[in-house]
């Protein structure tokens, strides 16, 4: 068998480089809620409220969508609603609601 080597004209691939997330000046819908919504104290009735009105979920899934907040995984997602949905349900199937 021969020995294969390598071109005289291969160039190595660049180095990674590390990856920051970097959120634009400009912000998706809702997130200016959920902003204001997370600097709330738990208990406040305003969580009930923006659980029903705005993330559209029974009042029955305001711990799990407090949790979801708390994770902030929404902050960098392009749709931080449907990020603080998603992971909500993701908390209720963990805590067996």
């Amino acid at each position: 068998m021969g020995r294969r080597f390598r071109s005289q004209k291969y160039t190595p691939p660049p180095p990674p480089q590390p990856y920051v997330p970097v959120r634009t000046s400009v912000k998706p819908r809702f997130y200016k809620e959920i902003e204001e919504i997370s600097q709330v104290p738990y208990d406040s009735p305003l969580w009930t409220q923006f659980v029903t009105e705005v993330v559209s979920m029974p009042e029955a899934m305001t711990q799990t969508v407090q949790e979801a907040i708390r994770g902030q995984r929404w902050k960098i997602a392009p749709n931080p609603l449907a990020a603080v949905r998603t992971a909500a349900h993701q908390e209720a199937r963990k805590m067996g609601l």
